[in-house]
């Protein structure tokens, strides 16, 4: 008969988010050491992106900090680590489809329906009468959405990335997003001569 009582693991980890609720950082850091690598493993399954996948455990872990007080793990913590995260990365990939659906509908939208993305397209945001054209269509957005749409495509950042330099969700990029491209469909016809 399988005893009901909690083998070390599972009560060490308890031990540390009842800590971790406290606010003790050294508990908060050893939970982090313990899972840190399988959970990337884990994220790197989903996402097959390594630096991505740091930046999603990353966010989970900071998003565990920050709810710390409220926090109500049921089925263990290394169960509750990685359903966040599954569910985290899940998000990520939806986010970046809708990104990538907006691109390729601007694009056809403009005149270039069966053409290829042109492999230097970052350069011609970059410089040229494009660059400026969408540098106008973006300041017309709130100072918010023109920064995360400069971090994104710019500078190349992902929304993790944009996320925690703006100190905002993942969520709130992927909207910020979403208004940037709908800025450049209604301009649609200023931008169209440059594709």
């Amino acid at each position: 008969m399988a005893s009901s009582t909690p083998g070390p693991t599972a009560s060490r980890d308890r031990a540390w988010i009842a800590d971790i609720k406290r606010g003790d950082g050294v508990s908060f850091e050893r939970l982090f050491r313990t899972y840190y690598s399988q959970l990337c493993d884990f994220a790197y399954r989903h996402v097959g992106s390594r630096d991505v996948a740091q930046e999603l455990v990353h966010d989970v872990f900071a998003k565990l900090w920050e709810d710390r007080h409220t926090l109500e793990i049921r089925d263990g913590v290394k169960a509750y680590l990685y359903a966040v995260l599954r569910n985290h990365a899940i998000s990520h990939l939806r986010s970046q489809a809708v990104e990538q659906r907006g691109m390729e509908r601007l694009l056809s939208e403009n005149g270039a329906p069966d053409q290829p993305l042109p492999m230097d397209v970052a350069r011609q945001l970059e410089t040229g009468e494009l660059a400026d054209a969408i540098k106008r269509v973006i300041s017309g957005l709130p100072d918010r959405c023109q920064a995360a749409l400069v971090l994104r495509w710019q500078r190349q950042l992902s929304y993790a990335e944009v996320a925690d330099l703006m100190g905002i969700s993942v969520k709130t990029v992927a909207i910020y997003i979403a208004r940037g491209l709908e800025a450049l469909r209604q301009h649609r016809d200023t931008l169209r001569s440059y594709f």
